[in-house]
Protein backbone atom coordinates (compact mmCIF):
# COMPACT_ATOMS: atom_id res chain seq x y z
CA UNK A 1 0.00 0.00 0.00
CA UNK A 2 1.21 3.17 -0.91
CA UNK A 3 -0.02 6.48 1.04
CA UNK A 4 0.10 10.31 0.48
CA UNK A 5 -0.79 12.99 2.15
CA UNK A 6 -1.90 16.06 0.02
CA UNK A 7 -1.86 19.50 2.28
CA UNK A 8 -2.89 22.92 1.07
CA UNK A 9 -0.78 25.25 2.74
CA UNK A 10 -0.26 28.98 3.24
CA UNK A 11 2.25 30.14 0.54
CA UNK A 12 2.85 32.78 3.04
CA UNK A 13 4.65 30.57 5.02
CA UNK A 14 5.47 27.67 2.74
CA UNK A 15 8.96 28.36 1.89
CA UNK A 16 9.77 27.55 5.41
CA UNK A 17 9.80 23.59 4.47
CA UNK A 18 9.78 23.22 0.80
CA UNK A 19 11.22 25.27 -2.72
CA UNK A 20 9.55 27.34 -4.71
CA UNK A 21 9.25 24.45 -7.33
CA UNK A 22 8.03 21.35 -5.20
CA UNK A 23 4.07 21.53 -5.46
CA UNK A 24 1.55 23.25 -7.41
CA UNK A 25 0.96 26.66 -6.85
CA UNK A 26 -3.21 27.67 -6.86
CA UNK A 27 -5.63 29.99 -5.49
CA UNK A 28 -8.06 32.91 -7.22
CA UNK A 29 -5.48 35.70 -5.09
CA UNK A 30 -1.46 35.59 -6.02
CA UNK A 31 -0.81 31.87 -5.34
CA UNK A 32 -2.53 31.81 -2.35
CA UNK A 33 -2.46 28.18 -2.00
CA UNK A 34 0.51 25.68 -2.13
CA UNK A 35 -0.73 21.88 -2.65
CA UNK A 36 2.11 19.67 -1.61
CA UNK A 37 1.85 15.87 -1.78
CA UNK A 38 3.98 13.60 0.89
CA UNK A 39 4.66 10.68 2.30
CA UNK A 40 5.12 9.91 5.88
CA UNK A 41 8.54 8.71 5.56
CA UNK A 42 9.44 12.12 4.40
CA UNK A 43 11.80 13.88 7.17
CA UNK A 44 9.62 16.86 6.82
CA UNK A 45 6.07 15.66 7.01
CA UNK A 46 6.42 15.88 11.16
CA UNK A 47 7.65 19.69 10.68
CA UNK A 48 3.96 20.25 8.93
CA UNK A 49 2.22 19.85 11.99
CA UNK A 50 5.32 21.41 14.42
CA UNK A 51 5.19 24.68 11.94
CA UNK A 52 1.27 24.93 12.00
CA UNK A 53 0.92 24.65 15.57
CA UNK A 54 3.58 27.56 16.06
CA UNK A 55 2.12 30.03 13.29
CA UNK A 56 -1.17 29.55 15.02
CA UNK A 57 -0.18 30.51 18.50
CA UNK A 58 1.91 33.02 16.98
CA UNK A 59 0.10 34.38 14.17
CA UNK A 60 -3.69 33.32 14.65
CA UNK A 61 -3.03 31.89 11.49
CA UNK A 62 -2.59 28.51 9.65
CA UNK A 63 0.13 26.80 7.91
CA UNK A 64 -2.14 24.24 6.21
CA UNK A 65 -6.20 24.73 5.31
CA UNK A 66 -7.03 21.36 4.57
CA UNK A 67 -5.16 17.60 3.97
CA UNK A 68 -6.28 14.53 2.66
CA UNK A 69 -4.89 10.91 2.22
CA UNK A 70 -4.94 8.95 -0.48
CA UNK A 71 -3.72 5.19 -0.61
CA UNK A 72 -2.88 2.95 -3.43
CA UNK A 73 -3.00 -0.81 -3.61
CA UNK A 74 -0.78 -3.14 -5.26
CA UNK A 75 -2.91 -5.88 -7.34
CA UNK A 76 -2.34 -8.68 -5.11
CA UNK A 77 -2.97 -6.53 -2.04
CA UNK A 78 -6.45 -6.16 -3.26
CA UNK A 79 -6.63 -10.04 -4.53
CA UNK A 80 -6.07 -10.67 -0.55
CA UNK A 81 -8.48 -8.61 0.82
CA UNK A 82 -11.07 -9.86 2.42
CA UNK A 83 -13.12 -6.83 3.21
CA UNK A 84 -13.19 -3.15 1.82
CA UNK A 85 -13.67 0.30 3.25
CA UNK A 86 -16.38 1.63 0.92
CA UNK A 87 -16.02 5.53 0.81
CA UNK A 88 -18.46 7.41 -0.42
CA UNK A 89 -17.67 10.75 -3.07
CA UNK A 90 -20.63 12.35 -4.20
CA UNK A 91 -21.60 14.93 -0.61
CA UNK A 92 -24.53 16.93 -1.44
CA UNK A 93 -27.19 18.91 0.26
CA UNK A 94 -29.73 20.45 1.69
CA UNK A 95 -30.32 17.50 4.01
CA UNK A 96 -32.69 15.44 5.13
CA UNK A 97 -34.22 17.63 8.24
CA UNK A 98 -34.54 20.37 5.75
CA UNK A 99 -36.76 18.88 3.73
CA UNK A 100 -38.76 16.86 6.00
CA UNK A 101 -36.94 13.68 7.15
CA UNK A 102 -38.32 13.65 11.00
CA UNK A 103 -35.58 12.32 13.41
CA UNK A 104 -36.35 11.43 17.49
CA UNK A 105 -33.37 12.95 18.86
CA UNK A 106 -34.66 11.71 22.20
CA UNK A 107 -32.98 8.44 21.97
CA UNK A 108 -29.45 10.03 20.88
CA UNK A 109 -26.14 9.88 23.16
CA UNK A 110 -26.44 13.51 24.55
CA UNK A 111 -23.14 13.50 24.78
CA UNK A 112 -21.80 12.97 21.00
CA UNK A 113 -25.04 13.17 19.52
CA UNK A 114 -25.07 9.60 18.32
CA UNK A 115 -28.08 7.12 17.66
CA UNK A 116 -30.83 9.45 16.67
CA UNK A 117 -33.52 7.63 15.20
CA UNK A 118 -35.25 8.26 11.49
CA UNK A 119 -38.96 8.36 11.49
CA UNK A 120 -40.40 7.44 8.57
CA UNK A 121 -39.04 7.34 5.33
CA UNK A 122 -36.29 10.24 4.04
CA UNK A 123 -37.38 13.32 2.43
CA UNK A 124 -35.29 15.04 0.20
CA UNK A 125 -34.84 17.31 -2.67
CA UNK A 126 -34.69 14.94 -6.09
CA UNK A 127 -33.40 17.90 -8.14
CA UNK A 128 -30.66 18.12 -5.36
CA UNK A 129 -29.41 14.50 -5.51
CA UNK A 130 -26.35 13.75 -7.84
CA UNK A 131 -27.01 11.63 -10.44
CA UNK A 132 -24.79 9.04 -8.96
CA UNK A 133 -24.98 5.55 -8.34
CA UNK A 134 -24.42 6.41 -4.50
CA UNK A 135 -24.49 9.58 -3.09
CA UNK A 136 -24.53 10.98 0.46
CA UNK A 137 -25.76 14.31 2.26
CA UNK A 138 -24.05 16.27 4.84
CA UNK A 139 -26.14 14.82 6.95
CA UNK A 140 -24.87 11.29 6.32
CA UNK A 141 -27.98 9.87 4.70
CA UNK A 142 -27.00 7.56 2.39
CA UNK A 143 -28.79 7.23 -1.08
CA UNK A 144 -28.22 5.25 -3.76
CA UNK A 145 -29.91 4.75 -7.70
CA UNK A 146 -31.84 2.21 -9.59
CA UNK A 147 -29.27 0.92 -10.73
CA UNK A 148 -27.46 0.11 -7.81
CA UNK A 149 -30.15 -1.91 -6.19
CA UNK A 150 -30.98 -3.72 -9.47
CA UNK A 151 -27.44 -4.86 -9.43
CA UNK A 152 -27.38 -5.83 -5.73
CA UNK A 153 -30.47 -7.85 -6.40
CA UNK A 154 -29.44 -9.72 -9.60
CA UNK A 155 -25.87 -10.56 -8.14
CA UNK A 156 -27.89 -12.31 -5.24
CA UNK A 157 -26.16 -10.10 -2.47
CA UNK A 158 -26.84 -9.37 0.96
CA UNK A 159 -27.18 -7.25 3.79
CA UNK A 160 -29.54 -4.58 2.23
CA UNK A 161 -33.01 -3.46 2.08
CA UNK A 162 -33.68 -0.87 -0.15
CA UNK A 163 -36.64 2.31 1.17
CA UNK A 164 -37.64 4.64 -1.55
CA UNK A 165 -37.06 8.41 -0.99
CA UNK A 166 -39.57 10.86 -1.02
CA UNK A 167 -39.76 14.39 -2.52
CA UNK A 168 -42.50 16.83 -2.11
CA UNK A 169 -44.73 14.12 -1.37
CA UNK A 170 -43.84 11.51 -4.33
CA UNK A 171 -41.66 9.06 -4.60
CA UNK A 172 -38.25 9.24 -6.43
CA UNK A 173 -35.60 6.72 -8.53
CA UNK A 174 -33.62 6.75 -5.17
CA UNK A 175 -33.63 4.70 -2.60
CA UNK A 176 -32.32 4.87 1.15
CA UNK A 177 -30.19 1.31 1.98
CA UNK A 178 -31.15 0.27 5.23
CA UNK A 179 -29.20 -2.27 7.28
CA UNK A 180 -30.49 -5.02 9.36
CA UNK A 181 -28.19 -6.69 10.80
CA UNK A 182 -25.93 -5.75 13.74
CA UNK A 183 -22.78 -3.40 13.07
CA UNK A 184 -19.04 -4.63 12.92
CA UNK A 185 -16.85 -3.20 16.02
CA UNK A 186 -13.83 -1.09 15.19
CA UNK A 187 -10.56 -2.70 16.30
CA UNK A 188 -8.29 -0.62 18.38
CA UNK A 189 -6.25 0.19 15.14
CA UNK A 190 -8.30 2.33 13.73
CA UNK A 191 -7.49 5.77 14.14
CA UNK A 192 -8.96 9.06 13.91
CA UNK A 193 -8.42 12.75 15.23
CA UNK A 194 -8.68 16.27 13.82
CA UNK A 195 -6.18 16.41 11.71
CA UNK A 196 -2.95 13.81 11.37
CA UNK A 197 -0.78 15.80 13.95
CA UNK A 198 -3.81 16.49 16.56
CA UNK A 199 -5.43 13.40 18.42
CA UNK A 200 -7.53 15.75 20.26
CA UNK A 201 -11.06 14.23 21.55
CA UNK A 202 -12.49 17.55 22.33
CA UNK A 203 -12.17 20.87 20.97
CA UNK A 204 -13.73 24.42 21.55
CA UNK A 205 -16.89 22.74 23.51
CA UNK A 206 -17.49 19.90 21.07
CA UNK A 207 -16.82 15.98 21.79
CA UNK A 208 -14.93 14.19 19.03
CA UNK A 209 -14.25 10.93 21.23
CA UNK A 210 -17.64 9.63 23.34
CA UNK A 211 -16.79 8.42 26.75
CA UNK A 212 -20.00 5.72 25.92
CA UNK A 213 -17.87 4.58 23.04
CA UNK A 214 -19.83 5.86 20.27
CA UNK A 215 -17.40 7.94 18.66
CA UNK A 216 -13.68 7.31 18.08
CA UNK A 217 -12.33 10.97 16.94
CA UNK A 218 -13.62 13.89 14.26
CA UNK A 219 -11.86 12.83 11.34
CA UNK A 220 -10.50 9.22 10.19
CA UNK A 221 -7.04 9.10 10.14
CA UNK A 222 -6.14 5.05 8.97
CA UNK A 223 -7.00 2.02 7.13
CA UNK A 224 -10.13 0.62 8.62
CA UNK A 225 -9.76 -2.29 11.46
CA UNK A 226 -12.64 -4.23 12.32
CA UNK A 227 -12.98 -7.10 14.48
CA UNK A 228 -13.80 -10.88 13.47
CA UNK A 229 -17.48 -11.66 13.68
CA UNK A 230 -19.42 -14.52 12.43
CA UNK A 231 -21.49 -12.31 9.91
CA UNK A 232 -18.39 -11.11 7.68
CA UNK A 233 -19.15 -14.21 5.94
CA UNK A 234 -23.29 -13.66 5.53
CA UNK A 235 -23.46 -10.45 4.19
CA UNK A 236 -22.07 -7.85 1.62
CA UNK A 237 -22.42 -4.16 3.18
CA UNK A 238 -22.23 -3.12 6.74
CA UNK A 239 -21.77 -0.56 9.03
CA UNK A 240 -19.54 0.26 11.62
CA UNK A 241 -21.03 0.20 15.71
CA UNK A 242 -18.50 3.09 16.54
CA UNK A 243 -18.98 6.74 14.19
CA UNK A 244 -16.49 9.12 13.45
CA UNK A 245 -17.62 12.60 13.41
CA UNK A 246 -19.28 15.41 15.43
CA UNK A 247 -22.83 17.00 16.40
CA UNK A 248 -22.44 20.07 14.52
CA UNK A 249 -26.21 22.39 13.29
CA UNK A 250 -27.01 18.86 10.71
CA UNK A 251 -23.84 17.18 11.24
CA UNK A 252 -23.87 13.99 13.09
CA UNK A 253 -21.68 11.13 13.73
CA UNK A 254 -21.51 8.49 10.80
CA UNK A 255 -20.52 4.99 10.94
CA UNK A 256 -17.94 3.85 8.70
CA UNK A 257 -18.91 1.58 5.86
CA UNK A 258 -17.23 -2.07 5.07
CA UNK A 259 -18.26 -4.31 2.23
CA UNK A 260 -17.34 -7.72 0.88
CA UNK A 261 -15.10 -8.32 -2.28
CA UNK A 262 -18.36 -9.75 -3.92
CA UNK A 263 -19.85 -6.10 -4.02
CA UNK A 264 -16.40 -4.40 -4.46
CA UNK A 265 -16.10 -6.71 -7.82
CA UNK A 266 -20.18 -5.86 -8.72
CA UNK A 267 -19.31 -1.90 -8.20
CA UNK A 268 -16.29 -2.33 -10.77
CA UNK A 269 -17.88 -4.79 -13.03
CA UNK A 270 -20.66 -2.71 -13.66
CA UNK A 271 -19.41 0.68 -13.48
CA UNK A 272 -21.01 1.81 -10.90
CA UNK A 273 -20.58 5.63 -9.91
CA UNK A 274 -20.00 7.21 -6.62
CA UNK A 275 -17.44 5.07 -5.15
CA UNK A 276 -13.70 4.92 -3.88
CA UNK A 277 -12.36 1.61 -1.87
CA UNK A 278 -9.51 1.08 0.11
CA UNK A 279 -8.61 -2.54 1.93
CA UNK A 280 -10.12 -3.02 5.68
CA UNK A 281 -8.51 -5.64 7.68
CA UNK A 282 -10.09 -7.97 9.99
CA UNK A 283 -8.78 -8.45 13.32
CA UNK A 284 -8.60 -11.69 15.22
Amino acid sequence: MKEIYEFRLNSDYAARLFEEWEGKDVGQLKKSVKVIRISRDDPRFDLIGKIDSEIRKRDKRAFFYSWSIERTYKKHELDAARIFHVRIRSIFEPAGEECGTEYDESVACEICGSNRKQLGPLKLEEKSIPKRDIACTIAGEVVVSQRLKDCFERYKLAGLAFDTVMSGGKPTKFFQPRINHPGLVLAEETIAGIDPFDYSETADGEVYKCERGHTIGLNLLSEVYVKADPIIAEFDFFSTEQKVGVKRGLLRPQPLYVCSKALWKMVLEEKLSGFTFEVAHVKA
